[in-house]
């Protein structure tokens, strides 16, 4: 039957051959046509949510808390992370001014710490034990905040803590408090000496808190305004406006803070800014690189220009076909241009290192092309299909985005075998490259290099592959999408600055319900979860046990209820001195009390001491700009604080009915739906806690969402989608190679260096923990690909040299083009990926890491692996003939 398909190619390509100049340029006419329809049609959809199929269970819950909750993707999120609660709260509220201001930027915005509601009513979200505390701080410094809030100034402030210090333990502030203070003034006074001014945490002295490891973290989400034209870069005005707005901010807080925007559109809009920086350079590159193998391949500059035009044409071609067929390409799918390289490729360097080859033997264009179809024309019809089925098998999977990609690169590789067999002859016939120096042809009875260094090296290698089989179980495909950006990028370093806060956590599973019986219900299921930390829904809003909250607050609110019912004042006097003299003496006095008084236990802390040295130096500088600056230092968020205090106090009872919209919005969805969100009690980053987290979560409800279970189960789906793909592939490859090829051993030789490298790739990406993801898959369609087309001309044209057919010698295989072919073949793709390794983007670079490996292995398993098959082969075949002789 391949001598039939033989046949008919060499008619074909010598009436291609005919057709000359008409033929290409119908072929370059064709490909400017397609050039422009795919370029004004063909998009690139970044939404790594589509790659999956849309009628997969998972993906309609993710769909329908979308579509519930449409500011999950449409906001924008500004994570604030500074070293004090002053300084994080003090930004929100300032940058919640400044966006008042730029509707161009925003047309909504929302924060916990910014919303008058929130800010009233905060108090009674503390659980009683937390707020009788802080409570209680705030009646002890009472006299303390009505005597600056009077006289907002330095003097006023040590002094006063003079006068309190003298009372020491009977003082109201008590002792503790006092130490504290002490301790946050040394710190202030001090950076500021040194020239690094660190203004004074007030809420830090009256909360019983421990800083989080960071810093405190704060959530600013606001509602973009939409670009007047839509391009790859969503909402790219509002993101580079609120950037200079933040940009400001921080250098008016000395750079203390960090404010870093995130959200779906800047995650996908500097994704998609990751994976195309410097591709302009890299594809430079890769051009130049692949351009200098070819000539290498084929010492030729007409020959090499030529393989590159064609090759052209063929991503031109099949850009066309996904236009007119997809119109809009995934990440993945994406990548067909540069599968295409190396498949495209393969067959135009077949073909012309044979035309070569012939032509060096002193044969005229038309018979050269003639015994080119004869002896490799087959291998090249049959490669064509084999490999366009093994990207054809994932179609029927339910992995969208590795489908859309089977599809076009399948049609795409059919494309480069009819460029190769129709356009390359044409291209021939019209300017036909200088005849190769003719090579005296002569009977060579040595063994090439590959099968010298054969025999030990195969061996090493399959041994190696039987102990890479343990292996296999272990591959794992890294769903998360996170993983793949680039780190560095602001969007990402704010999405991970989320992981920081156990309340900001973002992978968390999400139910949505239908009133608020169920919200119950589910909350109270998801407490009986160890996995589960805690769960966030609306009715969290209505705090619990708020009348005697309120009695609390009431009651604390009496000493400070006739200070904050007049207007705090602003004019502070400049600094003299006399109150920090005044602490400085009384602190020293006591130190000395305590030193003639040693039946006392209080020792002097080493807070004391250090404030005491560091008011001495401040008292010897003796500037007056430098008093200022404390000043300006130690009450830089002091109006805040008494604005906070003064809003906290009017704390009234809380109903859903006057819940502010912002809040309501995110837990009740416009249809009624309710959402109740389960956040994990361990870092689920780890896959193994992730599954059991999904798993127990899921056992109970069936229908949850969220990004948990998404990665979860895209990984699942993925991975099942994979082994089906490629169990589909080999199947359909070895039914279609029996048919035409008709000798299982050659069957089975062609497949043997396929599985081999197949299972070395895999074992290799687990001992170099280099997960499979989004990007990075397509390397195993490539691999099938690559593997099946070497396969199918090493074996084929074995058979014909073996046998002495056509034009050939009795020799082997590796004293032909064909081998020469398969190494150039594969080296042009390494160098169209071998950039991609240096890439920003996570995911890119491991493509290109994965692919380099993969076609390593398929060199060595085909190169050097394959003759020590054709050996034994012949060996057999030797012991058989003497056994038959002998008989």
């Amino acid at each position: 039957m391949l001598r039939i398909i033989e046949i008919m190619l060499c008619y074909w390509a010598q009436g291609a051959r005919k057709g000359g100049l008409v033929i290409a340029l119908a072929f370059l006419i064709a490909t400017g046509f397609a050039g422009w329809y795919a370029a004004n049609t063909l998009t690139v959809n970044p939404d790594t949510t589509k790659m999956l199929s849309a009628d997969l269970e998972f993906q309609k819950t993710a769909r329908e808390l979308r579509d519930a909750f449409p500011q999950l993707k449409e906001e924008l999120s500004i994570i604030i992370r500074a070293p004090t609660l002053d300084e994080v709260d003090g930004y929100a509220a300032d940058l919640d001014k400044r966006l008042k201001l730029r509707k161009d930027l925003v047309t909504e915005s929302f924060s916990n710490v910014t919303d008058p509601f929130l800010r009233e009513n905060g108090l009674l979200y503390l659980s009683e034990r937390d707020l009788e505390v802080q409570l209680k701080n705030l009646t002890q410094a009472a006299g303390l905040i009505e005597k600056l809030y009077q006289s907002p100034d330095i003097d006023t402030l040590f002094s006063t803590l003079a006068e309190n210090d003298s009372l020491a333990a009977n003082s109201d502030l008590g002792t503790q408090t006092l130490d504290d203070i002490y301790a946050k003034l040394a710190d202030t006074i001090e950076k500021t000496l040194a020239g690094n001014p660190e203004p004074f945490s007030w809420r830090g002295t009256l909360r019983d808190e421990i800083a989080p490891n960071g810093g405190y973290l704060r959530i600013f989400n606001v509602k973009p305004v939409p670009d007047e034209v839509v391009g790859i870069q969503p909402v790219k005005f509002a993101r580079d406006g609120l950037r200079e707005e933040l940009d400001k901010l921080n250098a008016e807080y000395g750079n203390r803070t960090t404010a870093l925007i995130t959200g779906n559109y800047a995650l996908r809009g500097e994704e998609l800014a990751s994976v195309s920086k410097g591709i302009g350079f890299s594809f430079l590159l890769s051009f130049i690189m692949v351009f200098i193998l070819l000539m290498f391949a084929f010492r030729s500059l007409y020959v090499s220009i030529l393989t590159l035009i064609g090759l052209i044409i063929t991503i031109t071609l099949t850009s066309a076909f996904a236009a007119w067929w997809f119109t809009e390409l995934n990440l993945i799918s994406v990548a067909f241009t540069v599968l295409l390289i190396g498949l495209g490729l393969d067959f135009f360097i077949h073909l012309l290192l044979h035309v070569q080859e012939y032509r060096s033997r002193g044969l005229d264009r038309r018979v050269a092309l003639n015994s080119t179809m004869r002896e490799i024309g087959g291998a090249m019809a049959l490669a064509a299909p084999t490999t366009s089925l093994a990207f054809f098998s994932f179609l029927p999977t339910s992995f969208a985005g590795i489908a859309q990609l089977g599809a076009v690169a399948g049609v795409g590789v059919l494309i480069a075998f009819f460029v190769s067999i129709t356009f390359l002859p044409a291209a021939l016939a019209i300017a036909p490259p200088p005849r190769p120096k003719p090579q005296k042809e002569t009977e060579r009875t040595g063994k090439s290099f590959f099968e010298l260094i054969c025999i030990p090296v195969a061996i090493v290698v399959v041994i190696a592959g039987i102990f890479a089989i343990s292996y296999l179980p272990k591959a794992r495909f890294n769903a998360d999408p996170m993983s793949l950006r680039d780190q560095r990028t602001e969007s990402v370093r704010a999405f991970n600055m989320l992981f920081d806060d156990p309340n900001t956590y973002p992978y968390r599973l999400t139910r949505l319900v239908d009133n608020e019986k169920e919200v119950a219900a589910t909350v109270q299921k998801a407490k009986e979860l160890d996995l589960v930390r805690t769960t966030r829904s609306l009715p969290d809003f209505i705090p619990e046990d708020q009348e005697f909250k309120l009695e609390l607050i009431d009651v604390a609110s009496g000493s400070l209820a006739f200070v904050f019912g007049k207007e705090p004042e602003t004019n502070t006097t400049q600094p003299n001195g006399s109150g920090l003299k005044a602490l400085r003496q009384q602190l020293e006095k006591r130190i000395t009390e305590q030193a003639q008084d040693a039946a006392k236990d209080d020792i002097p802390s080493s807070n004391t001491k250090r404030l005491i040295r560091i008011l001495t130096q401040v008292e010897n500088r003796n500037d007056s700009t430098l008093l200022t600056e404390l000043q300006s230092q130690i009450f830089r968020f002091w109006p805040n604080l008494t604005a906070s205090l003064r809003d906290q106090f009017n704390a009234d009872f809380i109903e859903y009915d006057n819940l502010p919209k912002a809040v309501t919005e995110r837990y009740i969805a416009a249809n009624g739906k309710w959402r109740v969100d389960m956040l994990p009690a361990e870092d689920v980053r780890d896959e193994t806690k992730l599954n059991a987290y999904v798993n127990s979560t899921e056992a109970l409800f069936p229908d949850i969402a969220g990004s948990a279970i998404q990665s979860k189960k895209a990984g699942d789906i993925i991975a099942g989608s994979m082994l089906y793909a490629a169990g589909l592939a080999t199947i359909v490859i070895t039914i279609i190679l029996l048919v035409f090829v008709q000798n299982p051993l050659r069957v089975a030789m062609i497949l043997f260096p396929l599985g081999l490298a197949a299972t070395l790739t895999v074992a290799t990406s687990v001992i170099l923990n280099i997960p499979f993801n989004y990007a990075n898959v397509i390397v195993l369609p490539l691999l099938m690909g690559i593997g099946v087309d070497s396969g199918i001309h090493l074996v084929l044209r074995q058979q014909k040299t073996a046998n002495g057919l056509g034009k050939a010698k009795k020799s082997s295989v590796y004293q032909t083009a064909t081998p020469r072919a398969v190494f150039f073949s594969a080296l042009t793709t390494v160098a169209s990926f071998g950039s991609l390794i240096l890439s920003a983007h996570r995911g890119t670079s491991s493509m290109g890491q994965l692919l380099t490996i993969a076609i390593a292995f398929t060199l060595l398993c085909t190169l050097v692996v394959l003759p020590a098959v054709f050996q034994l082969e012949n060996t057999l075949k030797k012991k058989k003939t003497l056994e038959f002789s002998d008989s």
